[in-house]
């Protein structure tokens, strides 16, 4: 199974764009990255039963979803073990970068941003690449 970026219709109105998969070339069928799932779902939810059209990027609401975006733009033909690396790698750098933020959040007293901020922590803190990849190639 290889890591891929697809697009998912909703109602055939919404499309959802950079939404990270597993897709089985020999038999055909897509599932969706576990650690995101809950993220698309609320998303889903979100857009309710009867959307308008409208072009929506899942990096914008999912933390991994925008970090496996930007690795498979920036190193298209990287290997499992070097994805795997620079994964970690990106997803050590965003908390950090997160953490900052949230310092700032803090202090500024903002409890909107403070909130949107541990939201962006959490879909990051568990995601252990092995958990997810070590059966998947």
């Amino acid at each position: 199974m290889e890591l891929e970026l697809r697009t998912v219709v909703y109602a055939k109105k919404v499309e959802i764009r950079n939404v990270p998969v597993f897709a089985c070339t020999d038999c055909v069928s897509y599932e969706v990255l576990p650690p995101v799932k809950p993220d698309l779902t609320e998303c889903i939810n979100t857009l309710g039963e009867q959307p308008v059209k409208q072009d929506v990027s899942f990096g914008e609401r999912n933390e991994l979803a925008d970090l496996f975006h930007e690795l498979l733009l920036a190193w298209p033909d990287a290997t499992d073990r070097e994805m795997e690396y620079r994964m970690q790698q990106a997803v050590e750098e965003r908390i950090n970068l997160l953490l900052d933020i949230m310092g700032y959040a803090t202090k500024s007293g903002d409890v909107a941003w403070i909130e949107t901020t541990e939201r962006r922590l959490s879909q990051l803190s568990g995601f252990v690449w092995q958990e997810y990849f070590s059966n998947a190639v």
